[in-house]
């Protein structure tokens, strides 16, 4: 049986690719002999090294001299299917100069779907996708798969890491990252920041009287205005690791957790809280309960990348008083 050899390029955010992963993982798991290449950006080549059903890598450079390489290597290349994702106008050209079969675009733009029509087997325009998991559909019925439920679990759950967490905890996950800092987010977005830490520390524990599960909070890699103030009232424990008891219960507050260690939280935790973001895709992914806390200016937007979402509720970004409230009544 002769490999089919797929081109996928995805030069952006892991937000952005995990949801690409539906696509790829459902493409794998129907052609068993199929060859996957992705072309990643810096910001997500060594994240998208780890998924083992991808068979090749590659980051796209920045060098110029070693982009007319890329090129120079892509035609000389020949796929069964090469698929622009990041609708991104570098990506639109190594498409075009590689030899394929089926050539796929994705893209937000509309002068892009006018220009390169005779180039592309199919273009995709977001304007007339009603969402992001239908323009996935559509791509697999071209190859007559079909989506299944399965698909969309594209991440292994994994502890390789150096966190030190109780497998048999049961948690909920805060992630408290700079998205609910007003000046440290996009500005005309409406704020929904603590207006002091006593707020916070309310909210934390209600989370903990409500649910009568332990808390554990992050904040990615950058700490906030608020993060001296935690480790001030919370027992440090290790060097990014403090804690505060509370009813019986534990509320774990971790700095600077990495991305790949904030999965592994993730892949235990019963609920995510968070403002949309990677973190909601990882969930989404392990079928765990979102709460996904949205700007309403985005929200047609944000309706196209989370209409496959399992076990989801969105809640649009308010007042720190008026959202924990409304967080608190549904947990």
């Amino acid at each position: 049986m002769i490999n089919k050899k797929y081109l996928f390029i995805r030069t952006d955010r892991i937000g952005d690719f995990l949801l690409s992963a539906i696509l790829i993982k459902s493409i794998k798991r129907s052609d068993k002999n199929s060859i996957i290449t992705v072309i990643a950006s810096k910001k997500n080549y060594n994240y998208i090294k780890k998924f083992s059903y991808i068979d090749e890598v590659i980051e796209y450079p920045a060098n110029l001299f070693e982009r007319l390489s890329l090129y120079l290597n892509f035609f000389l290349k020949k796929y069964f299917m090469v698929v622009a994702l990041d609708g991104k106008k570098r990506s639109i050209f190594l498409c075009i100069i590689t030899n394929s079969k089926i050539k796929i675009l994705c893209t937000y733009k509309k002068i892009y779907k006018n220009i390169f029509k005779f180039f592309f087997s199919q273009i995709y325009l977001d304007e007339e996708s009603p969402s992001k998991i239908n323009e996935i559909e559509n791509i697999l019925n071209k190859l007559n798969y079909q989506l299944i439920d399965s698909d969309l679990n594209t991440i292994s759950k994994s502890n390789k890491n150096n966190l030190i967490i109780n497998n048999n905890d049961d948690y909920i996950l805060f992630h408290f990252d700079e998205k609910w800092i007003h000046n440290d987010y996009i500005k005309n977005y409406k704020s929904i920041e603590p207006d002091n830490y006593l707020e916070f520390e309310n909210f934390i524990k209600n989370i903990v009287n409500k649910t009568e599960n332990n808390l554990y909070i992050t904040t990615g890699l950058i700490s906030n205005k608020f993060t001296s103030l935690i480790k001030n009232k919370f027992d440090k424990i290790s060097e990014f690791k403090f804690e505060l008891n509370h009813n019986n219960k534990k509320i774990l507050f971790f700095e600077k957790t990495t991305f790949l260690e904030l999965q592994v939280l993730l892949s235990k935790t019963q609920v995510l809280i968070s403002c949309h973001g990677a973190a909601t895709h990882v969930a989404a992914s392990f079928n765990i309960k979102i709460i996904d806390i949205l700007d309403n200016s985005k929200d047609l937007f944000y309706q196209k990348w989370t209409r496959h979402f399992r076990n989801y509720t969105k809640i649009e970004r308010d007042n720190f008083r008026s959202l924990t409230t409304k967080i608190i009544n549904i947990l």
